[in-house]
């Protein structure tokens, strides 16, 4: 469950969902201010969670995601630290996750560093206490940390539309956020929901994006693309079929 949650956040990250039968969570993607970010976490259940925070760094290879998780054999290399790692929620309390990055000395911070975050829950009982018949399986979330680069790298891309997908090779130096808009002109409100997308896609990553319904094979999408302060932007439309590139 938590690995489809981690694809989609890449591609459309405000529509994941942010409760999780028994828990919610305040966000699926974070980026730190000064290496720091939080995450919220609630329990929406009757009994108290027991919650444990695992780490992967991201990297990109070969335009695909490769994975890194954190363990006791490669300690000496974490970057990303989560305080608490492990606590007991109680029921309908919230309780914050601070992220801190500290980086390594061989690290370049002219780049940026992606990791995963897995909150895994367990319903928790004190020794004695009564099991509830209504305990539900917990399921957890996986949300993504962006430690942005020092400075933002010029636009360099190729995107291309196919009618039900679209495909972001981002061949810039930082990660770029793209905005697409297939909605028709005048469409105000939650209507622009189901024809708008927020992706967001990694440095040499060659990233698929599968369109919501009300997009496909729209006659154009809009799309505007930037960088993570902004300092660079570019904005372009999209028909079935065609494609375009930062060489343009």
């Amino acid at each position: 469950m938590m690995k489809k949650l981690f694809k989609k956040i890449l591609l459309c990250a405000p529509f994941i969902p942010m409760t999780s039968q028994a828990i919610g969570i305040d966000s699926m993607m974070e980026f730190t201010v000064d290496g720091k970010a939080a995450f919220h976490i609630t329990n929406g259940a009757e009994y108290r969670q027991f919650l444990q925070v695992g780490i992967a760094e991201l990297s990109v290879v070969d335009g695909e995601l490769k994975t890194t998780r954190y363990t006791r054999d490669n300690i000496d290399d974490w970057s990303l630290t989560v305080r608490p790692a492990r606590t007991v929620i109680d029921p309908e309390l919230q309780k914050a996750f601070q992220v801190s990055y500290t980086p390594q000395k061989n690290q370049l911070i002219d780049k940026d560093k992606v990791y995963q975050l897995s909150f895994i829950p367990t319903p928790y009982f004190a020794e004695g206490e009564k099991v509830t018949h209504t305990v539900q399986v917990a399921v957890g979330f996986a949300p993504i940390v962006i430690v942005p680069a020092r400075e933002d790298k010029p636009i360099a891309y190729e995107m291309s539309y196919e009618g039900a997908t679209m495909q972001l090779k981002n061949k810039g130096g930082t990660y770029l956020r793209a905005y697409l808009d297939a909605c028709p002109s005048g469409l105000k409100g939650k209507q622009r929901e189901e024809c708008t997308s927020v992706v967001y896609g990694l440095s040499g990553r060659n990233l698929p994006i599968e369109l919501k319904d009300k997009m496909k094979n729209a006659k154009e999408i809009k799309v505007e693309l930037s960088t993570h302060n902004s300092k660079y932007k570019e904005t372009f439309s999209l028909k079935p079929g065609k494609a375009h590139s930062s060489e343009e």
